[in-house]
């Protein structure tokens, strides 16, 4: 016989009574390999048709269907289609006789996110202990009230510190509502202590205990001043490093010397570079001259990608002190360019006012550098660099007037960008007809005229930002209605959105983004002979990344990426973006990341997550914008979570993932 927790069924119940409902209903046995999904089966093409032309009354009609896998597939299409017109067709699904479809319909008004689900959702939690048939359901129930529910529920949740250990899924439930409302600014601050017993106490499933580090990891309302010692001694001893890479970030958050001497500390021991990825972020919270010193030893980091990352600390927070430091770093031959770029890009920035004739030996050599780079992403880099000093905007003008690859262009326009928006700028370039001002005006209009994307989505940020070049050069109103027009949708929706952005705030009218309409129906002919899990071999200029896909979840995006692997797309496509212990991108047509073909697919959410690693989503510039464009993650990510389409996992070649940088290549995909 089941006994309840007393303390688990007075806060649920209370929590239940503050809203005027209650609910239970028995568990139906039903084989849930029922719900598994069958590309052969017309009907199932049919819903997930509907999902992609957002046919609401299809969908309503299978939500009534005698058979349990339509009504599942059905009330999942709704995460993926966020209609709250759906809500109240959705609530009564919470009651399904079959688990599966009540999770279903439970994840779906989560994705939704009206208010007007909360009421509904509690009363759908049934207070069961953890041999309970409802607690995964119950999980993905209070996951959902952290992505709709009010105040009083937050509160509520806060209250309860009753679960055990073996609570596995109402735990993790609880930690992923605190983590979901954190995504919508509201918190619990109170639970700061709860959070770090959790996770650092090793009685607790994996599962709860890293997401209670992901609240403290990206949260900052949630002190933990008092709790040094403790958060230490968690950092030290954890042998987890998932959990171990979130609490050093947390740690991180905690100013003064003290704790940059036990990031120090965790740095030397030689840990996963996912966690020395974070200690280096973990900077931007120490404005000392001794988390500097700490950046410029981990610049001798011999990955590359961490190595950059601690250049780039100096480039945010360096001072004049370590200057001279920099520029030795910088005469090292055999540093990599992704390095090299960065640590140039801080000595110009730390470079003491006075010392002209050194500031001009650091342009010299990068000039040179830009003249020998061996790839576009090398020259782009060394361009970046070269931008911080303002009184080089002439010279990057004089680079963006010959042809220069994508990659290229768009470092350019970001370059300039930042220049224009600099304090010292209009003290460099002195009166409203300083000559500057015509040659930016013709490079804009160059920009306009041309339609290439990346470089018109930075224009559309420098006017969205203001009027850096007088009226009397240029017409930017009319030159960005005039740009806008020469795109192509959908293929460059996220460059018109940006163009579109900027137009309704000079003329003062609300902006509405502009979403693909359907246009690519799903090939289902491409799944024939392939399994429910497909496997590829992607095959880099660092070695092999082994990946399955899953078009039972994502039956648009696998089919896609099949015919572009078919069509032999992917051969030579870089990896574009390249950010340490977060994501490598890949599969831009540009390679600077603005690139895509002439169509678009729709964003596919199901219950699959990014809370393990590596996992293969879709990039994106907003909902159905997804393309030809991947990303691959290094850790867990749970706030991609209901955003971004999940296409499958890396099952071989993790640690190769890690040293991939930016510009390495795709030699070929295959399929196994």
């Amino acid at each position: 016989m089941m006994t309840w927790s007393v303390d688990m069924r007075n806060a649920i119940a209370f929590m239940l009574l503050c809203l005027g409902m209650t609910g239970c209903f028995p568990p139906v046995e039903e084989d849930l390999t029922q719900l598994n999904f069958n590309s052969a089966d017309p009907v199932v093409r049919q819903i997930f048709e509907a999902r992609d032309r957002r046919l609401s009354d299809t969908l309503r009609l299978f939500l009534k269907d005698k058979h349990a896998r339509f009504r599942y597939l059905s009330a999942l299409s709704y995460a993926s289609y966020r209609d709250s017109n759906a809500v109240d067709d959705l609530i009564p699904m919470l009651a399904d006789p079959v688990e599966g479809v009540r999770q279903a319909a439970a994840f779906a008004l989560g994705q939704i996110g009206h208010a007007s689900a909360e009421h509904a959702l509690i009363s759908a939690f049934v207070a069961v202990d953890s041999t309970g048939p409802f607690n995964k359901t119950n999980g993905i129930i209070l996951e959902a009230l952290g992505k709709c529910g009010t105040d009083s529920t937050l509160n509520l949740l806060c209250s309860i510190r009753s679960y055990q250990p073996d609570d596995t899924l109402v735990l993790l439930g609880q930690m992923l509502s605190f983590y979901r409302f954190g995504l919508r600014d509201r918190f619990c601050p109170e639970a700061s202590g709860y959070l770090l017993s959790l996770a650092s106490d090793v009685r607790y499933p994996q599962a709860v205990r890293l997401m209670a580090a992901h609240v403290l990891q990206r949260f900052r309302t949630y002190d933990l001043s008092t709790k040094f010692e403790q958060l230490r001694r968690a950092c030290n001893d954890e042998k987890d490093p998932e959990i171990r890479m979130c609490l050093v970030s947390a740690l991180a958050r905690i100013g003064g010397p003290f704790t940059l001497n036990a990031m120090e500390e965790l740095y030397s021991r030689g840990l996963d570079q996912r966690i020395q990825a974070n200690l280096l972020k973990g900077l931007q919270h120490h404005n000392s001259l001794q988390a500097q010193y700490f950046a410029l030893k981990a610049i001798q980091n011999p990955s590359v990608n961490i190595a950059a990352l601690a250049a780039q600390h100096l480039v945010e927070k360096g001072t004049e002190e370590v200057f001279d430091e920099l520029k030795k770093l910088s005469s090292q031959k055999t540093m990599p360019w992704q390095v090299k770029s960065v640590v140039l890009e801080a000595a110009l920035k730390c470079l003491p006012h006075y010392r002209v004739v050194t500031r001009g030996e650091l342009l010299y050599q990068l000039k040179s550098l830009i003249a020998q780079a061996k790839s576009p992403y090398e020259k782009a880099a060394y361009i970046r660099a070269l931008s911080k000093s303002t009184r080089e905007l002439p010279g990057l003008l004089q680079y963006a007037k010959s042809k220069q690859p994508p990659a290229v262009e768009t470092a350019l326009a970001e370059g300039i960008e930042s220049i224009l928006f600099r304090a010292e700028f209009r003290d460099v370039f002195k009166g409203q007809h300083h000559p500057v001002y015509g040659e930016l005006a013709a490079y804009f209009e160059s920009v306009g005229s041309r339609a290439t994307v990346g470089p018109l989505a930075v224009m559309a940020s420098v006017f969205f930002r203001g009027n850096p070049i007088p009226a009397h050069y240029l017409d930017a109103d009319s030159l960005l209605v005039f740009a806008r027009q020469q795109l192509q949708l959908p293929r460059d929706v996220e460059t018109y959105n940006e163009l579109s952005k900027a137009i309704a705030k000079r003329s003062g009218q609300p902006y509405r983004s502009v979403l693909p309409e359907f246009n690519q129906p799903i090939d289902w002919s491409l799944l024939s002979g392939l399994g429910d899990t497909v496997r590829a071999t992607i095959s880099t200029s660092k070695g092999d990344v082994v990946v399955e896909l899953y078009p039972a979840h994502a039956p648009g995006s696998v089919i896609n990426f099949i015919r572009l692997i078919r069509d032999d797309f992917y051969r030579g496509k870089a990896f574009h973006r390249v950010v340490p212990n977060f994501v490598v991108q890949a599969g831009c047509p540009r390679g600077d990341g603005y690139g895509a073909l002439d169509y678009s697919i729709r964003t596919e959410i199901s219950m699959l997550d990014f809370r393990s690693a590596p996992v293969i989503g879709m990039a994106s510039a907003g909902p159905d914008t997804e393309g030809t464009q991947f990303f691959i993650t290094h850790s867990p990510t749970p706030h991609l979570d209901g955003k971004y389409t999940v296409m499958g996992s890396v099952i071989a070649g993790q640690d190769l993932l890690l040293s991939i940088e930016q510009g390495d290549t795709i030699d070929q995909v295959r399929l196994q």
